[in-house]
């Protein structure tokens, strides 16, 4: 294993208490897993996995994570994280088992990932710099008793999880004593990938369960809107936030390397470097005015865009690219895109943009109908891009007339004549 990822101690693997596994009303066929290697798989059946094989295979010496500790090829990531999921497989993880993500390097978080996919389980990542409340609610939506971390977030987990700590050497060791399972991978286009958990709202914590081919699509699209992604994609966000997981598969669906965001007073990259930014809304206001990059593209995904931050991000980078894709459920997967030009004029906060393809956008009064042109309802969506179900606390009910997968984003919205769909009220403006 890259000695990068090995430096810090103290691995614990606890025992896991009995939890049920995630709902994710989508059953696999019962029996036994397959003792024999599956085929290549055909275009059609695509995972997010099999395509990061497939990039490894034909460059496996590619820089896949570069983070400020060190850096991860594609060929490596693939290698490591196969070995990863037998464990995790010889451990018993079931398909369709939960397994929460919480590292403090994107390259763990990578590895992660992967290996939790190949095994046919569901990433739920958490953040790195989250809070207790949020963590905890986290495990309580997705009911996880495993946990994949660094030493520096294991005792967030260490009591009532199995927590594997991804940045010991032990845990390598312990790795490469288990034969790699001939029928990895396991994942399935059809099956859920990912358990994104919102925090917020009224409703308390939501998760949303997104399937490969959802998120394949989302990724499509964003090549459609946006263009490939370039030779490298930054990002400002701490692993698995909702701007790096939108960014890096955006990037390794391309081949494209996953850089963290160079801190300030770092000397910028020059403006020939192939480069783009993916960030929320949040972040970008904070770095738009000493970005310490000259990327090409600077991709927001989250909230709105907050008013005056588009003028402020033409005068700091004029030459560059500013594009938006509103994800209000997860921060994750886009409703709507949208591309700002430099017109010289402010231009309106309130404006949304046009839904995404694969994506069916709503807008519903209080008793979930359609609202009348012009009047303000609440934004919803629905459409095989988008999360296939909605997992919620115990305890927590919905409106009678919600549909499984209809997606609330809690924001007011009007919708006119003409399609055009706008907020109702204008984003706050940016500090």
């Amino acid at each position: 294993m890259d000695p990068a990822l090995t430096t810090r101690p103290g691995l614990v693997v606890r025992t896991p208490h009995t939890a049920p596994a995630l709902a994710s009303a989508r059953p696999r066929a019962a029996g036994p897993r397959p003792a024999t290697a599956a085929g290549p798989p055909s275009p059609s059946q695509d995972t997010l996995d099999r395509g990061f094989v497939r990039v490894a295979q034909r460059h496996p010496d590619a820089v896949a994570v570069q983070e400020v500790r060190g850096e991860l090829s594609f060929g490596k990531a693939e290698l490591w994280s196969t070995r990863l999921a037998s464990m995790l497989m010889h451990a018993d993880l079931q398909l369709g088992d939960p397994v929460i993500v919480h590292c403090d390097d994107h390259r763990q978080a990578l590895l992660a990932q992967l290996a939790v996919l190949k095994a046919g389980g569901v990433c739920v990542p958490a953040a790195y710099g989250l809070g207790l409340p949020e963590l905890r609610a986290i495990g309580a939506v997705s009911a996880a008793s495993t946990v994949l971390c660094s030493s520096s977030t294991r005792e967030t987990w260490a009591r009532r999880h199995t927590t594997l700590a991804l940045d010991h050497p032990e845990t390598w060791r312990r790795i490469t004593t288990h034969r790699l399972e001939p029928a990895l991978p396991l994942s399935h286009p059809a099956e859920a990938a990912y358990l994104l958990v919102a925090h917020g709202g009224p409703g308390g914590p939501t998760g949303h369960l997104v399937d490969h081919r959802a998120w394949r699509l989302a990724v499509a699209e964003r090549i459609r809107t946006a263009g490939p992604a370039p030779r490298r994609v930054f990002v400002a966000g701490p692993p698995a936030s909702p701007a790096a997981l939108s960014a890096m598969w955006w990037a390794f669906a391309g081949g494209a390397s996953l850089r963290v965001m160079p801190t300030a007073g770092a000397p910028a990259e020059g403006h020939g470097t192939l480069s783009a930014a993916v960030c929320s809304p949040e972040e970008y206001e904070a770095l738009v005015d000493a970005l310490p990059i000259r990327p090409r593209l600077v991709q927001l995904v989250g909230g709105p865009v907050p008013a005056g931050l588009v003028n402020r991000h033409f005068t700091a980078l004029p030459g560059t690219r500013l594009r938006a894709d509103l994800a209000p459920s997860d921060g994750v997967l886009p409703w709507i895109t949208r591309e700002f030009t430099p017109t010289g004029k402010e231009p309106s906060p309130r404006s949304l943009g046009t839904p995404v393809s694969k994506v069916q956008v709503r807008v519903l009064d209080d008793r979930g109908g359609p609202q009348t042109a012009e009047q303000p309802g609440e934004l919803c969506a629905t459409g095989p891009a988008l999360p296939f179900s909605t997992v919620r606390l115990p305890g927590h009910t919905t409106p009678a007339w919600e549909d499984a997968p209809l997606l609330r984003s809690g924001l007011s919205a009007r919708r006119y004549p003409d399609g055009t769909l706008e907020l109702a009220d204008p984003p706050a403006p940016t500090a």
